[in-house]
């Protein structure tokens, strides 16, 4: 059969931000240098395109310019997840209470299938599968709610959020679907103000697992400094 969809020519600068995007989400430690000259070396480019991608993916809050030491993939900090989760909890409540109240039965359909596989992928564990599909999941509801502007906006800030996500399920020994499944409980029943109150405490429970995760860690005071309780 012959292809009949056109061809995506992607830019070089493009190729390189799509790249160095998904090695900071998944590999890159916070913190690591990116020069300039290297990575534009090992990706086969000139330094025009990295530099694009990196004001690029700067503004995205996964780079970070230092003066006189250059682009950093930027640190995990727990003031950045609070204003990303702050603000997903606005416009993803939003987008699932209109979503869940005007989603049609072929909408529930996908949802109902997505969640079979996001139970299997919960089941063995398997992370990217498991993030991938949690993401068409909740965004089969959110298009229900035919807001493109509002769409666009709530995919954007989940991007954002994709690092600190993976920190905060990556080890948990809570994998498993239980905010999804009353997702989608609220999606049939077209419960728009359960959906707004499920999708908003799913982010509350993420945000909590990562201040938790996040806060310097304090050593306790040895017993020659420790203060006695004033009622001991």
């Amino acid at each position: 059969m012959l292809r009949t969809t056109p061809l995506v020519i992607k830019s070089a600068e493009d190729q390189v931000y799509e790249v160095l995007r998904d090695e900071i989400v998944h590999t890159m430690e916070p913190g690591l240098p990116l020069p300039l000259a290297q990575v534009a070396e090992r990706l086969g480019v000139s330094t025009m395109p990295v530099r694009a991608a990196l004001m690029r993916l700067e503004a995205d809050g996964l780079v970070r310019q230092q003066p006189r030491r250059g682009a950093i993939v930027a640190p995990l900090e727990v003031e950045d997840v609070q204003e990303i989760q702050a603000i997903r909890s606005g416009i993803e409540g939003l987008a699932a209470r209109l979503g869940a109240r005007r989603i049609d039965e072929r909408g529930v359909g996908r949802m109902e299938a997505l969640l079979g596989v996001l139970r299997s992928a919960a089941a063995r564990r398997d992370l990217d599968q498991f993030l991938r599909i949690a993401t068409e999941f909740e965004d089969e509801c959110y298009r229900a709610a035919r807001r493109p502007r509002l769409l666009h906006l709530v995919q954007g800030h989940r991007q954002a959020a994709q690092r600190y996500v993976r920190l905060a399920l990556g080890d948990s020994p809570d994998f498993e679907v239980g905010f999804h499944e009353r997702f989608f409980a609220a999606a049939v029943a077209h419960d728009g103000a359960a959906a707004e109150t499920i999708i908003r405490e799913e982010l509350a429970w993420t945000l909590e697992r990562l201040t938790r995760r996040l806060a310097p860690t304090t050593r306790p005071p040895t017993d020659r400094t420790r203060e006695v309780p004033l009622n001991g």
